[in-house]
């Protein structure tokens, strides 16, 4: 019986594990990486460290006919090597930089569908970064 509840135990940690999605706290520049809401990253030489700190999702869901198909609005708060924030949207400002960096949005997921209320911390953010020369 002791054993069982072992395995039970094992079984349940093993699976709440799984729910989770890792997701990096460091990245490498010129690559597509994901991030999330409230994330703490760093590039993987630690000269650039931000987070993501606020998304704006209007855009028209899938499943329905829009006059306009909206948009969504990812900020991104810079702490080293400069403090600063950038705002990126999927309509209009895909590519912004600050300091000597190049923020780009790839995409912003998942998409919304009329039937489903997407929770913030559900998105997931694909972003290029990029070091620019002096």
């Amino acid at each position: 019986m002791k054993a069982f509840c072992i395995f039970l135990a094992l079984t349940a940690i093993s699976l709440i594990s799984c729910d989770k999605e890792s997701v990096s706290e460091s990245f490498g520049f010129g690559l597509e990486n994901d991030f999330k809401i409230n994330g703490e990253y760093h590039s993987i030489d630690n000269s650039l460290n931000f987070s993501v700190t606020e998304i704006n999702d209007s855009r028209c869901p899938s499943d329905v006919v829009c006059v306009w198909e909206g948009k969504a609005d990812v900020t991104i708060d810079v702490t080293s090597p400069v403090k600063g924030s950038v705002m990126l949207s999927t309509y209009n400002h895909l590519k912004d930089t600050l300091g000597n960096y190049s923020f780009e949005l790839i995409d912003v997921s998942p998409y919304p569908i009329s039937t489903k209320t997407i929770k913030l911390e559900e998105y997931n953010i694909t972003l290029k970064i990029v070091e620019l020369n002096d």
